[in-house]
């Protein structure tokens, strides 16, 4: 049981998300070089974006049932684990990530808090995944902003670059679950789920897609003084495909933490 508890958190697939916490961390790190805080906050990026994936698995069955990718990620929809320890595992995790970020200082601990609440409202009723516009815009800020923002506040403060790359990660997570929708279009029309893509429709939400990885690129170049370049990749992002803008993404991420490590 414990194995099928571990595979709930799918903590692999959420390693991007992690991501995004550990580069807020690296930039404010340089003002507040505590290494004993500094564990604490990635312990409880960990536990944060397990807790995130193994809740959403546990409200996500009737649709990950008819959908065999996604049934067998999830050890509910394929009864390796019960939708009770399911919970119970989840609320466990939940609870670790709190204890820890109450360590970091009350500021940290809201923020972290918020997080989980709205992860939970994401997956559990009133299940903000299948009410269309709130899908979209919940995912960016528990899985996009907020965990950046979690880890640059580590020294204290928000500056104007931070806020500007957790708006260009808020943008780029309204894409990715666009992105999510649009892979389980069929499941979750099979499942009378009303999210964005299925109420404004494929081509349009695909077009969404593109419009927020090109402001979300655009955004990053920005912050890296590099605007006119920001226009080229836009336009090559209307032809570009879900892995390409990825990888420009997690380029453009990668320059921003050499930036800070470099002192430039």
């Amino acid at each position: 049981m414990l194995r099928a508890m571990i595979k709930n958190t799918r903590i692999i697939d959420g390693k991007s998300f992690i991501g995004m916490g550990l580069l807020g961390l690296v930039i404010s790190f340089k003002y507040n070089p505590d290494f004993k805080d500094a564990v604490l906050v990635l312990i409880s990026l960990i536990l944060y974006v397990a807790y995130a994936f193994a809740i959403n698995n546990c409200f996500d069955v009737d649709t990950d049932l008819v959908n065999p990718q996604k049934r067998d990620k999830n050890p509910i929809a394929n009864g390796e684990l019960t939708f009770k320890n399911g919970i119970i595992s989840s609320a466990v995790i939940g609870f670790l990530g709190i204890l820890f970020a109450a360590f970091l200082g009350r500021e940290e601990l809201l923020i972290y808090v918020s997080m989980v609440l709205l992860a939970t409202l994401y997956s559990a009723p009133p299940r903000l995944k299948a009410l269309p516009v709130l899908d979209v815009v919940s995912h960016g800020i528990f899985f996009g902003a907020m965990p950046f923002f979690y880890g640059a506040f580590f020294d204290g403060v928000l500056t104007k670059y931070e806020i500007v790359i957790g708006l260009a990660l808020l943008l780029y997570s309204f894409a990715m679950e666009l992105r999510n929708h649009l892979e389980d279009y069929e499941s979750d029309l099979a499942a009378n789920l009303k999210t964005t893509p299925i109420v404004i429709g494929k081509a349009l939400s695909e077009k969404l897609v593109v419009v927020f990885s090109g402001i979300s690129i655009a955004l990053l170049l920005a912050a890296l003084n590099i605007p006119f370049g920001a226009f080229g990749i836009m336009i090559v992002g209307v032809r570009a495909n879900y892995r390409t803008l990825d990888a420009v993404v997690i380029f453009l991420l990668a320059l921003h933490a050499l930036r800070v490590l470099l002192g430039a």
